[in-house]
C-alpha cells in the first residue's frame, strides 16, 4: 500500500470548470485521481487509505500565481510547511530578491527546495537582477543563465519583467530574455504598474508593436479601469491581496460590476508577511474575500459565488501556467485537494498533496524535513563603521526653508508620492544642513551597499513612517536588498545600521533604551526559525514601531519598497534619489 493510494468517502465534489457540486467518492492511486465515483459505488479499497468526510466539500488544492516567499521572511521550508495548512498545495514563486543577494546561487536554493517540499513549487527565472541601473545588488542573472534554466522542468518561465521602460525602448537585452523564455514555449510575467495605450501595447508585445502577446500577466494592477484595459489588451490580470499591497476589493468589484470575464484573472499573493500568514491564513483567506466580494457584485447564489472565487485560485491559474495536471478535481489530475466543511467559510479541514495527507485541522502532519542553509548566512559586508556624520545632509543653498523631494508613503501601498516641503535649513553660513522634521512626520531615510563594500550610500527624506525618535533599519529593501535605515537623529540611524551589519541582518528598531529585533540569517531575508518564532518577534517589533509613533498596518513591508525604483513616483537606492517617471536620478533639492 502506498501512501498515495487513498479513497475520500461521502463528500461534495466541487466542479469549478461546471461550476457546480455533485455528491461522490474520489479514488487517488499513486497520487493521481484514478475515479469519481456515485456514492457508494468505489469498488473495494484493499491497499487503500480510506478517510470518511461525509457532507464535506472537496475542492481543487488552492495554488499562488505570483508570491515572494522571501517576504514572509521563512525559508522556503518553514513557509509551504505554514501555506500547505491553509488549503494551498501549488505556489508559482518568484526568488528575485534571494537572486538579487546570491545571483544564480539563490535561484538553484530554491530549485534544490522543490525537490522535497510538502507542496509543488515552480519557479520563475528573475528577469531583472539588478532590476535597473539605478541600484547596486549582489549579484546578476543574465541572458545565458535564463537560456542554461529554462529547460529545467521546475521552472515555469521568465519571471515578472519590471523593466518596462526597458522593453518599450526596445533595450537588446531586455526584449532578448523575454523573446527566449517566449520561444522557448514557457510563460513570461509582466509587471507594469499604470502602464497605458500605446506603451502597454509595446509592452506587451515586447517592444514590437505587432499585437502578440510575449509578456503575458500583471500583478501590479491598482485599479478596476487598469485591469479592463489590461485585459482587453490580452493580458491575464493578477488580482493581487497581499500585506503590503491590498488591491482584491477594488479590482475584483469592478470586474464583476462591468461584467469583465474572469477568465482570464487569478488571485495572487505577491508578499504574504509572517504574522498575516501565521493568522490570516493564506490562499483560502483571500478565496473567502473573493467569494464575498463576487456574492455581493453579482446576482449569483452563496454556491456559484463560493466556487467562481475557488476557480480564480485553482483552474485559471492552472490554465495560465498551461499545467493541466493540476486546477481541478478531476480523472488524471494530480491529487491535490482541500476538504473542508462549508462554503460560507471556506477553511481546510484536511488537505492533500500529491496524494498524500500533509494537514488535518488547520495543523501540518507531513513529513518532518531539515534543510541545511549555512551556504547562504553572513551576507551583510557594507565595510565599514557608520557614524552620524555619515547621514548628515549639507545644504549650500541661500534659502531659510528650501524646496525639498520627500518620499510620501501611501498606506496599504507599495506606491509613493513625490512630494515637495519646505524643509528649515539649520546651522551658519558654510555650514548648514537639513534635519529630519518629526513635527511634520518627516524623518531620514539612508540606504547603504551592503553585498561588496562598495562604500556607496545615499541619504533622504521620508514621510508617512510616523515614528517620532529612534530608528529602525533593514536588510529586507527590494529589490537589491540593500541595508536601509529610517531615523529621527542621525546618531540613532548609525547604530542601528552598525547593530544590522555586526548581526548578519534583520530588521530592529531601537530608542536609545530598548531594542527590538528580528534576525534574518539567510541572505538577510528569511530567518532559520519557525514561523510561531518569527511571527512572535515580528509582533513585538511592531508594537515597538507603534510605541514609537507609526500607525502603518504593515511597517516593514511598507518600509522595504521605499528603495524599489521600478514603482512610482520616488524612491532611495544606495545610488541616490530616484524619480520614477522619469527613471533617473533627481536632486535632494
Amino acid at each position: 500500500m502506498s501512501k498515495r493510494d487513498l479513497i475520500l468517502r461521502g463528500g461534495n465534489i466541487v466542479d469549478v470548470s461546471a461550476v457546480k457540486v455533485s455528491p461522490g467518492d474520489l479514488v487517488i492511486r499513486n497520487g493521481v485521481i484514478d475515479g469519481i465515483y456515485t456514492p457508494g459505488e468505489v469498488p473495494g479499497g484493499d491497499g487503500f487509505t480510506e478517510i470518511d468526510i461525509p457532507g464535506r466539500y472537496v475542492a481543487p488544492g488552492f495554488i499562488d500565481g505570483h508570491l515572494h516567499i522571501e517576504s514572509s521572511m521563512l525559508s522556503p521550508l518553514e513557509f509551504t510547511r505554514a501555506a500547505v495548512r491553509c488549503g494551498t498545495t501549488t505556489i508559482f514563486v518568484d526568488p528575485h530578491e534571494i537572486a538579487n543577494v546570491f545571483g544564480r546561487k539563490g535561484v538553484e536554493l530554491f530549485l534544490e527546495q522543490a525537490r522535497i517540499l510538502p507542496l509543488d513549487m515552480y519557479i520563475g527565472i528573475p528577469s531583472c537582477v539588478p532590476a535597473t541601473n539605478l541600484e547596486d545588488s549582489g549579484g546578476e542573472i543574465g541572458i545565458e543563465d535564463i537560456k542554461e534554466l529554462l529547460p529545467d522542468g521546475r521552472v515555469y518561465g521568465l519571471a515578472e519583467m519590471m523593466n518596462f521602460p526597458g522593453v518599450i525602448n526596445k533595450v537588446p537585452e531586455v526584449c532578448g530574455k523575454v523573446e527566449l523564455a517566449y520561444q522557448f514555449g514557457k510563460v513570461v510575467d509582466g509587471h507594469c504598474p499604470g502602464l497605458s495605450g500605446e506603451d502597454l501595447a509595446k509592452y506587451i508585445s515586447n517592444g514590437a508593436g505587432d499585437k502578440v502577446v510575449r509578456i503575458m500577466s500583471d500583478h501590479e494592477i491598482n485599479s478596476g479601469e487598469e485591469a479592463v484595459e489590461k485585459y482587453r489588451a490580452g493580458m491575464w490580470v493578477m488580482v493581487r491581496e497581499g500585506s503590503a499591497s491590498k488591491n482584491l476589493e477594488e479590482v475584483l468589484s469592478y470586474l464583476v460590476k462591468s461584467e469583465c470575464p474572469l477568465d482570464r484573472s487569478v488571485l495572487v499573493s505577491d508578499d504574504r508577511d509572517p504574522v498575516d500568514l501565521e493568522e490570516r491564513g493564506h490562499m483560502e483567506w483571500t478565496v473567502n474575500k473573493a467569494r464575498d466580494i463576487i456574492l455581493k457584485n453579482s446576482g449569483l447564489s452563496k454556491e456559484e459565488a463560493a466556487i467562481r472565487a475557488i476557480g480564480l485560485a485553482t483552474l485559471n491559474t492552472a490554465r495560465y501556467f498551461r499545467r493541466e495536471e493540476i486546477g481541478e478535481v478531476a480523472v488524471g489530475k494530480k491529487g491535490n485537494l482541500v476538504v473542508f466543511r462549508s462554503l460560507d467559510d471556506i477553511r481546510a479541514e484536511r488537505v492533500i498533496s500529491n496524494g498524500v495527507v500533509v494537514a488535518r485541522e488547520g495543523e501540518f502532519v507531513g513529513e518532518a524535513l531539515q534543510c541545511d542553509y549555512s551556504g547562504y548566512l553572513s551576507s551583510v559586508n557594507i565595510g565599514r563603521e557608520i557614524t552620524a556624520s555619515d547621514l548628515r545632509i549639507s545644504y549650500a543653498g541661500e534659502e531659510e526653508t528650501p524646496e525639498v523631494k520627500v518620499i510620501g508613503i501611501i498606506p496599504d501601498s507599495i506606491v509613493t508620492q513625490k512630494l515637495l516641503v519646505p524643509l528649515k535649513a539649520s546651522g551658519g553660513p558654510g555650514d548648514r544642513e537639513l534635519k529630519a522634521a518629526t513635527d511634520k512626520d518627516i524623518l531620514k531615510i539612508a540606504v547603504f551597499e551592503r553585498h561588496k563594500a562598495t562604500g556607496k550610500y545615499a541619504v533622504g527624506f521620508v514621510k508617512g513612517m510616523g515614528i517620532g525618535k529612534g530608528a529602525v533599519a533593514s536588510t529586507v529593501s527590494h529589490d537589491s536588498h540593500n541595508l536601509m535605515v529610517i531615523g529621527a537623529d542621525d546618531e540613532m540611524m548609525a547604530e542601528a545600521t552598525n547593530y544590522l551589519s555586526a548581526q548578519g541582518g534583520g530588521i530592529v528598531a531601537m530608542d536609545g533604551k530598548r531594542t527590538e529585533y528580528l534576525p534574518l540569517q539567510i541572505g538577510g531575508l528569511m530567518s532559520t526559525g519557525d514561523i510561531k518564532s518569527v511571527a512572535g518577534r515580528h509582533k513585538s517589533l511592531a508594537r515597538f514601531i507603534r510605541d514609537m509613533g507609526s500607525r502603518l498596518e504593515s511597517p516593514f513591508l511598507t518600509m522595504s519598497f521605499l528603495a524599489l525604483p521600478v514603482i512610482p513616483e520616488l524612491r532611495l537606492t544606495d545610488r541616490g534619489l530616484v524619480d520614477v517617471n522619469k527613471f533617473g536620478f533627481v536632486e535632494l533639492y
